[in-house]
């Protein structure tokens, strides 16, 4: 690590972090062009990190109409309504309850249909297959506590992405795929690992630095 990166996160845990946390500490509402949320306290916000505007850039260059799409961990489910305001199929899925309520709500009052789904993964999903599955995981090697903690903690032993990645091939199309957005903050070189040794195709398709912290998106096939 730079030693202008490592004075950069020292600054972020220092200042960043908490002020952050303040305000996440409060229900908010916000507009992003012209939809209108809430994020409620503990619900994923879209604009605070950059992995949301990294796929969401991405996605706004991609044709989707009649695409079936899943969000797979929709948190507020921004990118589930842009995408149904343009014409997208969608499914979003959260294992918070908390989550789903925010997505429906969400939905409904920008006038878009997403099909809801409270779900760990895939476990409680009817066989469906998806054109698209969007995910915006859980990273940092820790084991979770709470349910707010499911956003940002995969488990010690990267129990997240071993079960996605032995869930996954049941719900693409075979023409279709996934997009996934890490940081260089975690361990992608062990997370590409699981995807191949299930058999995926694993490609980086985009990447963008802000302040000193990379971000990318993968395209993983069948």
């Amino acid at each position: 690590m730079s030693l202008v990166k490592h004075i950069w996160k020292k600054l972020s845990k220092w200042i960043w972090v908490p002020l952050t946390k303040y305000y996440l500490s409060k229900d908010r509402e916000l507009k992003i062009g012209d939809i209108n949320l809430i994020i409620p306290v503990g619900v994923f916000h879209p604009t605070l990190f950059l992995s949301t505007k990294l796929l969401g850039d991405y996605l706004n260059k991609q044709a989707v109409n009649n695409l079936t799409i899943l969000e797979l961990g929709a948190g507020s489910g921004f990118l589930s309504i842009t995408m149904a305001k343009r014409g997208a199929l969608l499914t979003a899925s959260d294992i918070s309850q908390k989550a789903c309520a925010t997505v429906k709500e969400n939905a409904l009052n920008n006038g878009v249909f997403v099909d809801i789904i409270h779900s760990d993964l895939f476990d409680n999903f009817n066989k469906k297959l998806f054109d698209l599955i969007i995910i915006n995981p859980p990273y940092y090697p820790k084991n979770p506590q709470t349910e707010a903690d499911k956003a940002w903690y995969c488990g010690v032993d990267y129990n997240y992405f071993r079960k996605l990645f032995a869930q996954l091939a049941n719900y693409i199309e075979r023409q279709g795929k996934a997009i996934m957005v890490l940081s260089d903050d975690c361990n992608i070189e062990l997370i590409r690992d699981l995807a191949i040794i299930n058999g995926f195709t694993w490609r980086e398709i985009a990447r963008k630095k802000y302040r000193y912290e990379w971000n990318y998106l993968f395209s993983i096939t069948l």
